[in-house]
């Protein structure tokens, strides 16, 4: 097992510590991952905002355990993370325990260091992440935020811990894709990437603050049957070139009636479950486009269309272009 426990720190400190604890090179502050640890890559970029982004693309080939010691709460991490090929994912937070043996896990959570951080996840887990480091000085200046302001102190605190939790939308999947597809060698490589992870950074937290200044608006969904719900959207989202599994087998995997089924989907993503399905078929149709490896009609026959025509209605539909203007 590999055991890595570490001082809060930002992204930089970090993938460098990581790499020196793997006897590893950093080049272009990019860590590829050496066999005995995993398959995959670990990278850093500073942003011309001031933004640390790391993002990773990994299948771990060791159980790994990452401890993260205490550190004073003004700067903080927005992680947005999907994992699969789950056996067993233990977190803790402080007194906070996740234990999770589900097969695939997603989400997006802000958090601080003021409290311990403990993570032990499988090895052959695939790990996909966007994690956007930021200070509490640097959140006020470029959000225009005075230091008094109580909703955003509620929110980002620094004497005590934080840890707030969202599903991975198909908005939030878009912008993730986005940059994971982004190459350094295209044309305005930094440029693009912050503005997708202004916009999630944004989206995010924009969300949050209306949690709190508008708490009605909250659904209230226990907590057992949002995990069951991230279970279906996970099938969902990587269903892909065939119909999506019908809503009673998708109800027996949530352990739960169709009707309950469809109305928390609805609830917690914003769309039924077909339309949420329809909507990640044409996200995967537009990455498929973008990667310039495949014809129009061929990815539109990956995806499970046997008509041309129905395939580029249906991309028009959401993104308002055809596919051949990409």
């Amino acid at each position: 097992m590999l055991s890595f426990t570490y001082d809060y720190c930002d992204h930089y400190d970090y993938l460098f510590l990581l790499a020196d604890y793997l006897h590893t090179p950093v080049k272009d502050n990019v860590l590829i991952l050496p066999q005995a640890a995993g398959d995959g890559y670990i990278k850093v970029e500073k942003l011309s905002n001031g933004l640390q982004v790391l993002i990773n693309e990994c299948t771990l080939n060791q159980d790994c355990l990452f401890k993260r010691n205490t550190a004073p709460g003004d700067h903080y991490t927005l992680r947005f993370d999907e994992s699969r090929n789950i056996r067993s994912l233990s977190v803790k937070l402080g007194d906070m325990v996740l234990e999770e043996n589900t097969n695939i896990y997603s989400g997006a959570f802000l958090s601080n260091p003021v409290e311990k951080l403990e993570y032990l996840v499988n090895a052959a887990t695939e790990d996909r992440c966007v994690n956007i480091y930021f200070t509490k000085h640097w959140f006020q200046e470029h959000f225009g935020v005075a230091e008094n302001d109580h909703v955003w102190n509620a929110l980002l605190p620094c004497d005590k811990a934080t840890f707030n939790f969202e599903v991975l939308t198909i908005e939030y999947r878009e912008l993730m894709e986005d940059i994971f597809a982004l190459k350094k060698d295209q044309p305005l490589y930094l440029t693009a990437l912050q503005n997708r992870v202004m916009m999630l950074l944004e989206k995010f937290l924009r969300n949050a603050y209306n949690r709190i200044v508008n708490p009605e608006s909250v659904p209230l969904v226990a907590e057992v049957d949002v995990k069951k719900m991230i279970q279906v959207e996970a099938i969902l989202a990587n269903t892909i070139g065939e119909a999506p599994p019908p809503i009673p087998e998708l109800a027996r995997v949530a352990t739960m009636s169709e009707t309950k089924l469809k109305s928390l989907f609805k609830k917690i993503y914003g769309y039924s479950l077909y339309e949420y399905y329809q909507k990640n078929r044409m996200l995967k149709a537009k990455q498929l486009i973008a990667a310039r490896k495949y014809s129009v009609k061929e990815v539109g026959s990956k995806l499970g269309f046997k008509n041309l025509s129905n395939f580029t209605i249906a991309f028009k539909k959401q993104f308002n272009k055809l596919p051949s203007e990409l």
